[in-house]
């Protein structure tokens, strides 16, 4: 997409959290053993950070070698979708703590990672 248009209009007022599925995963297996009576519920296995999908573009363009200036962000309006979406989906960690484990890394963390497995 970056390299057929000369501008990419990207959703600014949607905040969320960039996941890699690799990492949710991860997460999952190092949660397994420690599950069970003491320790259940439900943990939000998503990257840590926040971000619009216009900052995520801008990070892959950036990340890509893209002029991240190409990016222009736009309202929800600009692009209609048949069920709304949430202005704000970003989701806490704090049971990870309580079970022992590390906070999830930040999303660019992973971005850059997952993307230096499909781009040499």
């Amino acid at each position: 997409l970056q390299a057929r248009r000369d501008t990419v209009d990207v959703v600014d007022d949607q905040r969320g959290q960039p996941t890699w599925s690799a990492d949710v995963a991860a997460r999952i297996a190092d949660l397994g053993p420690r599950l069970g009576p003491a320790l259940h519920g439900v943990f939000h296995a998503t990257n840590s950070g926040e971000a619009t999908w216009y900052d995520l573009a801008r990070e892959v363009f950036g990340a890509i070698g893209a002029d991240p200036a190409r990016v222009r962000p736009t309202s929800s309006a600009a692009f209609p979708r048949p069920a709304p979406r949430p202005a704000y989906s970003a989701l806490a960690h704090g049971r990870w703590r309580e079970a022992g484990l590390p906070p999830p890394r930040d999303w660019r963390a992973a971005l850059h990672e997952a993307l230096s497995l499909i781009r040499p």
